[in-house]
């Protein structure tokens, strides 16, 4: 993942979608930094709530566009210079859960993987996943273990299962090829 690591501030029935990082121009357009760039959630406005790191909230409707260098740019009705964009830098953008789309199967959000613990097919507890990077064509996740962080490619040859009602991902013994 690149981009600011913090705490969210969702609550349980919330998602984190990302944070505004910045500003663009002199219209009042801002720089997100969302953990998912490549999504569609945002290709129609969508009702979001930002929130300030002291806790305030704030319903705005967001919509989005692409910029230079894999940038995503953002826009709220009212917002109208630089001024008004920069007091908005590093508010958080969330959503409720329940506004995401359905996946296919096969597909996980990445709230619903952080913090499941990561097994081997006996069983074994390797370690937890505690964050899921999205650099390229395929994710990779952070497990922390008891002494190190392990940095797997999401990819069948490591992954046997990812099982949301046990609350655990099955690794196949190949991860140990690249502990």
């Amino acid at each position: 993942m690149s981009g600011p690591r913090k705490k969210s501030s969702a609550t349980d029935t919330e998602v984190s979608l990302g944070w505004i990082v910045g500003i663009h121009g002199t219209g009042g357009e801002l720089r997100l930094h969302l953990h998912n760039r490549e999504t569609g959630f945002f290709d129609k406005a969508r009702d979001v709530e930002l929130v300030h790191t002291d806790g305030r909230r704030q319903s705005v409707s967001l919509t989005t566009r692409p910029g230079a260098k894999n940038r995503v740019l953002a826009k709220i009705p009212g917002l109208r210079d630089r001024d008004e964009a920069r007091a908005l830098m590093g508010w958080e953008i969330i959503v409720p859960k329940s506004d995401l789309p359905d996946l296919e199967d096969g597909e996980f959000y990445h709230h619903e993987l952080l913090g499941l613990p990561a097994v081997d097919e006996e069983g074994v507890v390797v370690g937890t996943i505690s964050e899921i990077q999205s650099a390229g064509p395929v994710d990779v996740w952070v497990i922390l273990t008891d002494d190190q962080e392990l940095f797997l490619p999401a990819l069948d040859e490591f992954v046997v299962e990812v099982d949301l009602v046990e609350g655990r991902v099955v690794l196949e013994s190949a991860w140990k090829s690249i502990s």
